[in-house]
């Protein structure tokens, strides 16, 4: 028994868009500014996935470090001037970043889970 040709393409028009629906969601950049002794002041909403491109355009080197809630810490390392350097964030919940080398150095950012954007 042959299909009607019309609900062959309403059935291919429902499982494109069940795929479109249940496709993850893709992971954002944003970029922050690390300017002499403090960060660009953002308002962004990342969610876990997400990149965090940190731009040093300072005349000195810093050290960032992520704290998240759970108490991991994750260290990007000397960063010399003029130079990037990026984290992918990996934990939803509050993340603090700092520099090891410039206390007054803060940041705070609210990381969604991923699920929550979906």
């Amino acid at each position: 028994m042959a299909l009607d040709p019309a609900f062959r393409r309403l059935a291919a028009v429902f499982s494109l868009s069940l795929a479109v629906l249940t496709a993850p969601a893709s992971a954002e950049e944003f970029e922050v500014t690390i300017h002499h002794a403090e960060l660009q002041e953002v308002t962004i909403k990342p969610r876990v996935g997400d990149t965090i491109r940190f731009v040093n355009q300072a005349d000195i080197a810093h050290n960032l470090y992520l704290t998240y809630e759970d108490g991991q810490v994750e260290t990007l390392d000397t960063q010399p001037p003029r130079t990037t350097k990026q984290v992918v964030l990996r934990r939803a919940g509050h993340v603090v970043v700092r520099c090891w080398i410039h206390p007054i150095i803060r940041m705070e950012l609210d990381v969604a889970d991923k699920a929550a954007s979906q």
